[in-house]
């Protein structure tokens, strides 16, 4: 007799319940989940730690005109320097803008183009930051990567309307600011 073999016929052996067999099912679920853990990962996530030890540095105003028949967009603007791990994943100094109209959600959708030009007065360096956006809420964040020194920037917001298109009706604001990187 070779090992494993049944020596039973069909009908010493017990019948099955349905179509397919525990075993047949078995061998699905693990392979699917296997193919699942291959293509997605384990699930195993890092992040930067809470405490980033940004420094906030001030808030500035960069209200707009409402794409909207609505009111204005206030929009805030807050600063921050000396940050450890920024949003973007690369090396500082870092200056990091973060813009939020800090409103409640509404049914009407906003698209936006947040361009950010800057200046190192210590080196000299220049440079030019765009981060696109759309959702309910005006909020982005852009990250500068100007080197060390005193550092004046501009922001220039383009916010229009989701109506159909993208940037329906485009409103446009400016304002400016400084810190030290």
């Amino acid at each position: 007799m070779i090992s494993g073999e049944n020596t039973g016929g069909f009908e010493n052996s017990r019948p099955r319940r349905g179509r397919f067999g525990v075993g047949t099912i078995t061998m699905v679920v693990g392979t699917v989940m296997g193919l699942a853990v291959s293509l997605f990962g384990s699930g195993v996530a890092t992040a930067a730690p809470a405490d980033d030890g940004a420094n906030y540095v001030t808030t500035l105003r960069c209200d707009s005109v409402n794409p909207w028949p609505a009111g204005t967009v206030k929009v805030r603007v807050d600063v921050f320097n000396q940050i450890r791990y920024p949003a973007d994943g690369l090396p500082g100094p870092v200056i990091a803008l973060i813009g939020t109209d800090r409103a409640k959600r509404v049914a009407l959708e906003y698209t936006y183009d947040v361009s950010v030009s800057w200046r190192n007065l210590r080196t000299g360096r220049t440079g030019v930051t765009t981060v696109p956006g759309r959702g309910y809420t005006v909020k982005w964040q852009v990250d500068i990567h100007p080197g060390s020194g005193p550092v004046t920037f501009t922001i220039r917001q383009k916010i229009g309307a989701l109506a159909f298109f993208p940037m329906t009706n485009p409103q446009y604001s400016t304002c400016s600011g400084r810190a030290v990187a």
